[in-house]
């Protein structure tokens, strides 16, 4: 008996080793992933003066988001990933109460694909295989969860448009701020840096199949997402570089005459141009995915496992 005990505890221990190893086979790993996306900026959000913070969330702007991705894990604790994700965000202030956000009456989509490179940091390490409590000889497996901590780097592009008159027009050639005006800024760039933070967790189903959720911010380095940042520009000015669409759609109104939307000239020749966006805060936006993985395992005979 106390050979056989001996034995057993001998096979185990061997396991163990051997589990505590095999990460190293199994360094590379395919995701594919379903899920949703939600814009925090100018258009839409709560019913009060915005802040492209999480209180502007609008679950009627959520939108369908696929990723793909390739992963290498370093470490058991340590892990990069490269993805390309593809998306809409979209934001309408008919969603909102705040009066002065509500009579601006702007609207926005824009599809988005990014390419990034994020860094997987797991407390606990990884799992890459059941681990296993011993009843006997054979044993039963443990729950197999791995959460961590994600961050990293990316370009996102985008193309804001609004809907007129049932088709949807683009609006960065519109210039609908001033944008390549004399004496004021260039027309935006329709791609941005973007800097994800999130949180997720991996479930191991078997030793090459595994299902997570991820739950991420998305910070960006420009405020114009969705076409709405600083201030409006004169509207014939716009008119005369643009046209009479670009004029339109630069200011919707509900009601001109509240006086919180436009340009007022005076008789001097000073102008008082009124908020339209506030670029305090740059665009941010979230994903939420469910994610299907497959690791590529090298070809090699691991111990049995007991």
């Amino acid at each position: 008996m106390k050979n056989k005990n001996l034995l057993i505890i001998f096979f185990v221990l061997i396991s163990q080793i051997s589990i505590a190893q095999s990460w190293k086979y199994s360094r590379h790993e395919l995701q594919f992933g379903l899920g949703a996306s939600n814009f925090l900026g100018d258009l839409g959000g709560a019913d009060a003066i915005g802040t492209h913070g999480i209180k502007d969330f609008r679950f009627s702007m959520t939108r369908p988001t696929i990723m793909m991705g390739y992963k290498y894990m370093v470490t058991p604790a340590f892990s990069l990933k490269g993805s390309i994700i593809t998306s809409y965000l979209s934001g309408d202030d008919a969603t909102t109460q705040e009066t002065a956000r509500q009579n601006r009456n702007l609207s926005f989509r824009s599809g988005i694909i990014e390419f990034g490179a994020t860094a997987e940091l797991y407390p606990w390490t990884e799992k890459t295989n059941h681990s296993y409590k011993v009843r006997g000889v054979w044993g039963s497996k443990s729950i197999t969860l791995s959460p961590y901590f994600v961050m990293g780097v990316g370009l996102t592009l985008f193309q804001p448009k609004t809907k007129y008159n049932g088709d949807w027009v683009k609006l960065q050639p519109l210039g609908t701020e001033g944008q390549g005006l004399a004496g004021w800024p260039d027309k935006y760039k329709r791609y941005t840096m973007r800097f994800p933070v999130g949180i997720g967790v991996k479930y191991l189903i078997d030793r090459n199949w595994s299902i997570g959720f991820e739950l991420s911010a998305r910070y960006t380095l420009t405020d114009y997402i969705d076409d709405v940042s600083t201030s409006y520009y004169i509207p014939s000015e716009i008119e005369a570089a643009n046209g009479t669409l670009a004029m339109t759609l630069a200011d919707r109104a509900l009601n001109p005459s509240l006086g919180t939307t436009g340009v007022t000239q005076f008789a001097d020749g000073s102008n008082n141009y009124f908020q339209r966006g506030n670029p305090n805060y740059n665009d941010a936006y979230t994903f939420a995915i469910f994610s299907v993985h497959y690791r590529l395992r090298k070809g090699t005979k691991f111990i049995p496992k007991f």
